[in-house]
């Protein structure tokens, strides 16, 4: 289940398990778009929104990591978002 974590650099990282990409993706294209991609080998920036994002998912252990204030709101927008498409257990 997808979780907030805050960074030491003060900011967040949508933490996601691999099931909850399409639903990622979906509710991005929804409500900012179809994000402008660049590929980076370890590590893949998404820009949506007006921020920038940088996606990784190393040994299926996706995340989503913001680097702005304006950016965390997004990743709270988006675990919202989340909540509401994942019954609970």
């Amino acid at each position: 289940m997808a979780e907030l974590l805050k960074l030491s650099a003060g900011h967040y990282s949508l933490e996601l398990d691999p099931a909850e990409l399409p639903v990622v993706a979906s509710a991005i294209k929804e409500l900012y778009g179809i994000p402008d991609v660049e590929d980076f080998g370890m590590a893949i920036s998404y820009t949506f929104g007006g921020q920038s994002f940088t996606f990784q998912n190393d040994l299926d252990d996706p995340c989503l990591i913001s680097s702005s204030t304006d950016g965390d709101r997004i990743l709270e927008a988006l675990l919202a978002r989340l909540s509401r498409a994942s019954p609970r257990s």
